[in-house]
């Protein structure tokens, strides 16, 4: 699975720079061109080098030849004319050698790699970081990680020991002393059973395992009696100790490396975090209540009649509902399209209006204009309109949003908070989110306060009130996020729909 990831380069990427990697079906595809690119020029390179030693050859050849043929004449040197006509001959001679030499045309040729400079090694870090990510979030021992699979599902390829190694140094130099514990002794396992590498140096990996040990108390702390936070004090303890300890640590069972993860997992209090990724991992399933309905569903219009809407009960107050078909191949074929050129990184704001969010979202994400949205989509805009009841003259703009492995969204408020947004429509009284993929049994719409989730089904549009339509105060019940995928990609489009130009029984611009 991380060779995979090593060369895509992201997986929750949340760093805030300029050009962030992630496993976005959109970024993948350009990382796959530019790694084309880049083979082209490596050819083009190669080329220029083999043409270049050839011509080097021929040339210092001819020079040989000629510097022979002037050594079998020996009175060239009584005639100054002739001295100065070969010295000027040599000096032109090394002159075009060291032009040979110094490979100007082939330096130029790399020029076009080194343009992509934020293709690095920087990125693999990002990587790594996002995978251990990843893992903390689903609880997934490293056993599992590193085998490809959680719950006996296959999620990636095998990692080898190299590559657990580097998980653990990683973990290291992100103060991440549970991480440190679960790769390395992971990377022992795998280091003993693929033949001791090299990559792996077993002195530093034991120093993982002890150290990490010692700080998260994990069934060793009566071995050692430490009385500062500089462990590097205590070198010869650890080395007095360590054998006590790798018998105990190289023991270690899915279930102990479990416990390190709940260990972790508990640092966290939030309580909203905790539900969202309950419900995140263990994908309980909507459970209709005792009024919930399925219905096909006309609005009382015409010409839904012969093709009604599949309407199904999510939740009532606030309400939830879902559409099924109500989105058709040739359009998500159409959207994915417009979008393929111009998704960029998503982005949450901050206070100061200018940063990223760590931790909030990954994705990539695209506005469509309101000049395509009305060519090509004219007919989905009375779609919305014909199953929600409400206008969407003042609607804000089609966002698609494309999240690929890792890719998720915290839980948050899709309306705005007073006085954070010029809200010259009011607020987002609605949102319809239609899923342009479908992802199994992963890539869940999680509402953590009401307990529910929606899984992305292909055509489908859940739509719900993010304002009580009686006064237009905020559904708090709505908090709602995007569960990391584990595989696939899942991509998204959302809809809001605003106070402003709706049938409502308050006055949004007096609130």
């Amino acid at each position: 699975m991380f060779k995979y990831l090593a060369v895509v380069s992201s997986l929750l990427i949340f760093v805030e720079s300029e050009n962030r990697w992630h496993t976005s079906q959109i970024m993948l595809t350009k990382l796959y061109d530019l790694q084309n690119d880049h083979f082209n020029v490596l050819d083009n390179y190669m080329d220029l080098e083999t043409k270049r030693l050839e011509e080097l050859k021929n040339y210092v050849a001819a020079v040989y030849e000629w510097r022979d043929h002037i050594k079998r004449n020996k009175h060239f040197l009584h005639d100054h004319l002739d001295v100065f006509k070969i010295m000027t001959q040599m000096h032109q001679h090394f002159l075009k050698i060291d032009d040979l030499i110094k490979n100007k045309q082939s330096i130029e040729a790399l020029k076009d790699i080194n343009e992509h400079k934020y293709l690095s090694g920087d990125h693999i870090l990002w990587a790594y970081r996002a995978l251990r990510r990843l893992q903390i979030f689903y609880a997934i021992p490293a056993s599992d990680m590193s085998a490809g699979r959680i719950n006996e599902k296959v999620i990636g390829d095998r990692m080898d020991a190299c590559e657990c190694y580097v998980m653990a140094k990683y973990c290291l130099e992100g103060n991440d002393p549970y991480g440190v514990l679960d790769w390395a002794v992971e990377a022992y396992g795998k280091w003993e059973s693929d033949g001791r590498p090299e990559c792996v140096d077993p002195e530093i990996l034991n120093y993982y395992i002890v150290s990490s040990s010692v700080y998260t108390g994990f069934d060793l702390m009566n071995l050692l009696s430490l009385g500062g936070s500089n462990y590097q004090e205590y070198t010869g303890k650890f080395v007095f100790y360590y054998r006590l300890m790798k018998n105990e640590l190289f023991e270690l069972e899915k279930q102990r490396a479990v416990d390190i993860m709940e260990v972790y997992n508990n640092l966290n209090g939030d309580e909203d975090i905790n539900v969202f990724r309950h419900l995140c991992k263990h994908g309980e399933s909507r459970t209709l209540k005792k009024y919930s309905k399925c219905r096909y569903q006309t609005n009382n219009l015409f010409y839904r009649i012969l093709m009604p809407f599949k309407e199904e009960d999510i939740n009532s107050e606030p309400l939830i509902k879902m559409y099924h078909d109500v989105l058709y191949d040739d359009e998500i074929l159409k959207i994915k399209t417009m979008s393929l050129t111009n998704m960029t990184d998503a982005k949450v704001k901050t206070a100061n209006d200018s940063e990223l969010r760590e931790r909030s979202r990954s994705g990539q994400v695209y506005k469509m204009n309101e000049v395509d949205a009305i060519e090509y989509f004219d007919a989905l805009n009375t779609r919305i309109e014909s199953f929600t009841g409400f206008s969407t003259k003042t609607a804000e703009r089609y966002q698609i949003v494309n999240y690929g492995l890792g890719g998720h969204y915290t839980p948050h408020f899709d309306a705005f908070q007073k006085g954070t947004e010029n809200m010259e429509f009011g607020n987002r009284l609605v949102t319809v989110l239609f899923y342009l993929t479908g992802v199994q049994n992963e890539g869940y719409t999680s509402f953590p306060w009401l307990n529910i989730i929606a899984p992305a089904e292909k055509g489908a549009a859940l739509v719900w009130n993010n304002l009580h339509i009686s006064d237009g105060e905020l559904c708090y019940e709505t908090l709602h996020g995007a569960c990391p995928l584990l595989k696939g990609n899942k991509w998204i489009m959302t809809r809001w729909l605003y106070e402003e130009g709706q049938h409502l029984p308050y006055n949004w611009k007096n609130k």
